[in-house]
């Protein structure tokens, strides 16, 4: 194999021949047509051997500066091949298929349409056709370069199989490992087969008497039954699909032994599927009870398929009641006589073995997450009657202690009564303190004080009205009873002592509600507190809601030396660094009872204030991505100011800036193209050449005598917007460093995208609300106040003259421009 050298010395060697030809044609002299044909068939053999050495030199050496020569080398052959049909004239032959690869501009007498890119999006069906036809549109294409064909590789892939080469990074070396990848996984007919099966099945109906639905349904049926045909036999196939329809009626459990029993190397046959089915079967009759219906049992454990929809009928209809029948007979699970004869505790163990929910009763579900909006008919907490306990936590031993059993409601309201028999209550530990909210500031919030929760919490309206950022967050809580409550978000502030300088930063699980504490008022009109003690919480003797819920985490931490007792029977007063908080037993004097009413007056108000909460302007919260964060970063660790005060900034890279192609060629067509433009319009063309001056005498560019072209660099192209309506510039050059260069990627393609750190329009506009006199004021030339590192500067070259007379000359910019993505941090 020719090493570089002598690639090089053959290309000289070539291009040579092809310079005699058009010193050839070029003269003065009478050709005649036979040798003017000869010289064409002789520039056509010398032009494709010189593509194929440039080819090779460009495998060797990707970096080399001459590879720019492939633009002259093609340049020349046109225009002598043009020379050379202008002197035939009608003589003229066609082209050849050659020409039309290398030649695209020149026209044919017959010119096929040009094939546009396959695309694959993972499907396995489609494997075989995808990459049939992206190596006969792409791959065989020798002009083309590993890194170019790579790049159409991507842009061909679209889901899980962009995913599949994704990981790889883009060099000549990764091509062919990526298209052996994809290979690897796709290329299984196996997968094809059961694919195409798939596909059969999920074939559109025909309503109706239809000639194109009929045609379309025989013509893709058609096609799936020949292409499952040249993977296997009709027997095979009939097994396939027989498989398919039974696995479409068995359970999910079932489904996946199957699929992890699948090789995917043989095609699946009906003994296999039989034998899976009946291992399960074997295993499922094990481990049931005998006497019992294992599918009974795997319904009360597992979630009902219709739980969705009666959740769904409970908003509207509050009066709804669900009734559950017991897992053995036919009768209500309320009314069964196990449960119904049996004492407290055993209803409690029966419940419990059987999986049933403590509030309805019901399976399938728990206590927290019980559809039924009905409660204790004792306390009107959620568990049902069966299951109540007095006030005084004794239970009944004998079954005529058991209390009424429900009746079905035949009204729109029930009514309920809460007689609360003890002289006792239990106060708990409550403080009034400072919140930060996502502006600094902070407001004031009751928060419980629980010694024996391991996380903290806060209510979703207080977090609204903080403004407090949110992350999501997947957290399952359990308490007593082994209740559950998932947390879909997190956050985090700080709380502050009202008295004192003390500070706690915390997260918090945003929970919808905390409930109130304490249940009525408490008369303290006897009590003597101390007057040297300031409460934490000077209404913890009245019903209101709390806000904060502060766990072990924070319990310990604000804790002091110093308790008074006010008392027997009477709560404790601890010092604590938020103030002295109540809790303990205190004593009534006598024995309440409340008595309330539930009725449709009640959902009413609640759907009216869901009319009226549709009007609330809630703030999206903003949740940085990975790439946002990695900029930030880059930012910080980068950025710096000089003794004049200017801030310099490194460009954000999120690759590796050798993935740019070559860009000058590009920048230089382009460059022409604008010239001609603007001789056309000699204001315009005044107006840009004074932009362009005033831009160089400002330092904004500078001249660049030797570019750095043999390091990774860019061109970026330029160009025009007029508005004539505007009072201040009326003409603004717009830079392009989103131009693709060689290997499809451009500047903006390689740099991170930053987050946005200016308020939202809604705060803005109330911000300035807040003010008696406001200002606003446009900043001139903003973004050229910040300068970027001399180290980046090779990114911001762009071409100028301000005549066609005068040589082309490159400039570099020196401050950033508002045609970056990635500078949203910096504004």
């Amino acid at each position: 194999m020719p090493n570089l050298e002598q690639l090089k010395q053959q290309r000289a060697n070539l291009r040579r021949n092809i310079s005699r030809i058009r010193n050839s044609v070029d003269t003065k002299l009478a050709i005649s047509s036979a040798e003017l044909n000869c010289r064409l068939a002789i520039l056509e053999a010398y032009f494709k051997q010189v593509m194929t050495v440039q080819t090779e030199i460009e495998q060797l050496d990707p970096d080399e500066a001459e590879r720019e020569t492939r633009g002259e080398i093609e340049d020349t052959y046109v225009a002598i091949k043009v020379c050379i049909n202008e002197q035939l004239g009608s003589d003229a032959h066609n082209l050849t298929v050659a020409d039309s690869v290398h030649c695209a501009s020149h026209s044919t007498s017959m010119k096929l349409p040009r094939l546009s890119l396959p695309v694959f999006d993972g499907k396995y069906s489609d494997y075989k056709n995808f990459i049939t036809s992206f190596k006969l549109v792409v791959d065989k294409q020798s002009t083309l370069s590993s890194i170019e064909k790579f790049n159409q590789l991507i842009n061909c892939l679209r889901g899980p199989a962009l995913e599949t080469v994704k990981a790889f990074q883009i060099t000549s070396e990764n091509y062919s490992k990526a298209l052996e990848r994809l290979k690897a996984r796709y290329d299984n007919p196996t997968l094809v087969f059961l694919d195409n099966i798939n596909s059969l099945f999920t074939l559109p109906s025909v309503s109706r008497s239809n000639a194109k639905q009929l045609r379309s349904l025989i013509d893709n049926s058609s096609a799936l039954y020949n292409s499952l045909l040249s993977l296997g036999n009709a027997s095979q196939i009939a097994e396939a699909m027989l498989i398919s329809i039974v696995m479409e009626r068995v359970d999910q459990d079932t489904k996946k032994k199957w699929n992890e029993h699948l090789n995917f190397s043989d095609l699946p046959t009906w003994t296999s599927c039989v034998s899976v089915v009946e291992r399960h079967c074997q295993f499922l009759e094990s481990i049931s009870k005998p006497g019992t219906d294992s599918s009974a049992s795997q319904q009360a454990i597992g979630k009902p398929r219709n739980q969705k929809h009666q959740r769904q009928g409970l908003t509207f209809n509050c009066t709804s009641q669900t009734y559950h029948s017991c897992a053995s007979t036919e009768h209500r699970t309320y009314r069964c006589p196990q449960i119904v004869g049996a004492t407290l505790n055993q209803r409690y163990d029966i419940t419990k073995r059987l999986g049933l929910c403590l509030n309805c009763l019901g399976k399938g579900h728990q206590a927290a997450k019980c559809p039924s909006t009905h409660r204790c008919r004792s306390c009107s907490r959620s568990h049902h009657t069966l299951l109540h306990r007095d006030s005084a936590g004794m239970s009944s031993s004998s079954p005529q202690s058991t209390p009424q059993l429900p009746e079905v409601p035949q009204k729109n309201s029930e009514a309920a009564v809460h007689t609360h028999t003890g002289l006792n209550r239990i106060i708990l530990a409550t403080a009034l303190v400072l919140v930060k909210d996502a502006s600094g500031c902070y407001k004031i919030g009751r928060a419980l004080l629980d010694s024996c929760s391991q996380v903290n919490f806060v209510s979703d309206q207080f977090a609204q009205a903080l403004r407090l950022p949110r992350k999501r967050s997947h957290m399952e809580i359990r308490s007593i009873g082994e209740s559950q409550t998932q947390i879909k978000h997190r956050t985090s502030t700080t709380i502050k002592s009202r008295f004192g300088e003390f500070e706690l930063p915390l997260d918090f699980c945003v929970t919808s509600n905390i409930a109130y504490h304490p249940d009525t008022e408490i008369d303290i009109s006897s009590w003597k507190l101390p007057q040297n003690t300031p409460l934490a919480d000077e209404g913890f003797n009245k019903a209101r809601p709390i806000d904060l819920l502060l766990g072990t985490e924070a319990f310990f931490d604000i804790l002091s030396i110093g308790q008074v007792r006010l008392g027997v029977n009477m709560p404790v007063l601890q010092k604590t660094l938020l103030g002295w908080v109540v809790s303990g037993r205190c004593q009534t004097g006598s024995t309440t009872s409340h008595s309330y009413s539930i009725s449709m007056d009640e959902v009413i108000n609640n759907n009216i204030e869901r009319l009226w909460r549709i009007e609330e302007v809630n703030t999206s919260v903003d949740i940085y991505t990975p790439e946002q964060r990695s900029c930030e970063e880059a930012f910080k660790n980068t950025v710096r100011r000089q003794p004049d005060g200017r801030v310099v900034v490194r460009l954000p890279f999120k690759d590796d800036p050798g993935l740019l192609g070559h860009s000058y060629e590009i920048a230089r067509k382009r460059f022409e193209a604008l010239e001609r433009r603007l001789s056309r319009t000699s204001d315009v063309k005044r107006q840009y050449a004074d932009f362009m001056l005033e831009y160089e005498q400002l330092g904004h560019m500078s001249l660049v005598t030797t570019p750095k072209l043999d390091v990774p660099h860019f061109y970026i192209p330029h160009h025009c917007v007029l508005k004539p309506n505007s009072t201040t510039t009326k003409l603004r050059v717009v830079f392009d460093a989103s131009c693709q260069t060689t290997t499809q990627r451009s500047l903006n393609d390689l740099l991170m995208v930053g987050p946005t750190i200016q308020p939202d329009l809604y705060t803005l506009l109330l911000r300035f609300r807040t003010y008696r006199y406001a200002i606003t004021a446009d900043v001139v030339k903003m973004f050229r106040q910040i300068l970027v590192d001399p180290h980046d500067r090779k990114f911001q070259y762009i071409l100028w003259r301000s005549t066609p007379d005068q040589p082309l000359r490159t400039f570099e910019h020196s401050h950033l421009w508002d045609c970056y993505r990635a500078i949203s941090r910096y504004t």
